[in-house]
């Protein structure tokens, strides 16, 4: 990827815990900013649903260590969705000073107001659900039974997020009346085999009302990567709901290999106003019927390592997206993609990236700035970010897709003092134009390892915080 610098840009956001005297409760809060009102609320919306993944990753860490529990059934597809896909109930807004922006936003929850939509919201699809177990107890038909299964599924996904947030929020909550994974084992078995990706997508798509607004690429399970299977079935999927009128939706989904080389896919149809969980579907698509099409992500374990050691705080987080979103990310040659970073405090930051491809491995440092003294990492490599520049996205440039083509996993390591000599050391290389880390070569978790064994030698009264972001690029 070729890269050039272009000026910082505002785009917004502070979240904070208040408390509030007069009841005891306490209240989450997000700053935004932006051209006109309806942007700076997005945007505060948007970050106090990021404080509050924060702590949804905690709950969902502690079902899987404390409970022994399938990372699945914790809810651990809310971690890899974006944070304004969560339920945010009772939230409010509030007109905030625009600074250097024309508008500014305050978006606000309180447990006051929140808990009883949170708490009306989760019996009314518990009752859902135990509306459908009841049927379920009574049919026999294989299809009338597949899709009752479907629903299940759908509703068990939405009483987990609402779940999740309640839990986030501070309050006591019961156990999911099932788990998702056998809901998945059960449906698995009565489903029909698409001999095609064609016909998977039609299978997928069959009665869902509304129009497409967005389709992502499908991921394996517990990847990020788009594999060019992930890339096909997303083109299948808009050429399958072609013209239909109706609500916008946003399309995603996954998919697991099955035993047999068959796939399972799954997909999600949600509102694309709100994030909305509006159906579930799923079918299985034959391996003769994505033949010629890799589906295994390249680097499953690094993916893994890469997801669960990263250094997560409440009080300090440290964001990367691009213009075109931050999930599910496939670019194709010619595309030009901006690139921004955000730190809620003042603070430090620079970029690692891992490079995964067929065949070749490597980690690098992105340079953030031309300027500096010669032998001055700094300078080229840490980007600080003051009080004035807090809460606001700054542009780190433009890239253009070119050619090698692959996976590359961006990984933004922020603290509340400079780095100095923690910067892992590299060696540039003039034909490629990176600045490779040393030892990565072949080996891109050997690069993760240096970047996370550093961090560890800060002085621990120091906040550190981290945040990652996978892309694909290929051919057109």
């Amino acid at each position: 990827m070729s890269r050039s610098n272009r000026s910082s840009f505002a785009l917004a956001a502070l979240a904070a815990l208040l408390w509030l005297p007069s009841s005891g409760a306490f209240a989450l809060e997000g700053i935004g900013y932006g051209g006109n009102v309806s942007e700076a609320r997005q945007r505060a919306a948007a970050d106090l649903a990021a404080s509050i993944q924060v702590r949804v990753h905690s709950v969902v860490e502690s079902c899987k260590e404390v409970s022994g529990k399938k990372v699945v059934d914790c809810g651990s597809r809310v971690l890899n969705r974006t944070a304004s896909e969560l339920p945010l109930l009772g939230l409010r807004y509030q007109t905030a000073p625009g600074g250097d922006e024309p508008q500014g936003a305050r978006a606000i929850i309180d447990t006051d107001a929140a808990s009883p939509l949170y708490r009306e919201k989760i019996a009314a699809l518990t009752k859902d659900f135990a509306a459908g177990q009841a049927a379920l107890g009574t049919t026999r038909e294989r299809r009338a039974r597949h899709n009752l299964l479907t629903r299940q599924l759908a509703t068990l996904r939405a009483l987990s997020e609402h779940r999740l947030v309640a839990i986030a929020i501070g309050m006591t909550v019961d156990e999911l009346p099932a788990s998702e994974t056998a809901l998945s084992e059960e449906r698995e078995s009565l489903e029909d085999t698409a001999d095609s990706i064609a016909f998977a997508a039609q299978l997928l798509t069959k009665d869902l009302d509304g129009r497409l607004d967005g389709v992502e690429p499908f991921a394996a399970t517990g990847s990020r990567e788009a594999t060019p299977f992930g890339g096909a079935i997303a083109d299948a999927l808009r050429a399958a709901m072609g013209t239909r009128a109706g609500q916008p939706l946003r399309l995603a989904g996954e998919y697991r290999r099955l035993d047999n080389g068959d796939l399972d896919l799954m997909l999600e149809a949600r509102k694309a106003a709100t994030g909305e969980l509006v159906a579930v579907r799923g079918t299985r698509l034959a391996k003769a019927g994505y033949a010629g099409y890799r589906a295994e992500p390249l680097a499953p374990d690094f993916e893994r390592l890469l997801r669960e050691g990263v250094a997560v705080s409440g009080d300090l987080r440290a964001e990367l997206v691009t213009s075109l979103g931050a999930r599910n990310l496939l670019f194709k040659r010619g595309d030009e993609v901006q690139l921004v970073a955000r730190l809620n405090r003042p603070g430090y930051f620079y970029v690692v990236g891992h490079v995964v491809r067929d065949g070749e491995q490597f980690s690098y440092l992105l340079p953030l700035q031309d300027t500096g003294a010669a032998g001055n990492r700094d300078a080229r490599f840490v980007r600080h970010v003051p009080a004035d520049q807090a809460n606001h996205y700054i542009e780190l440039g433009r890239f253009e897709v070119v050619a090698p083509y692959g996976t590359e996993h961006l990984q933004i390591v922020a603290g509340t003092q400079r780095p100095g000599d923690q910067l892992p050391e590299t060696q540039h290389d003039a034909e490629t134009g990176y600045d490779v880390i040393r030892g990565s070569r072949g080996n891109a978790r050997s690069g993760l390892a240096t970047t996370r064994g550093l961090k560890l030698k800060a002085d621990t009264k120091a906040q550190v915080a981290e945040g990652t972001l996978t892309f694909t690029t290929r051919e057109r």
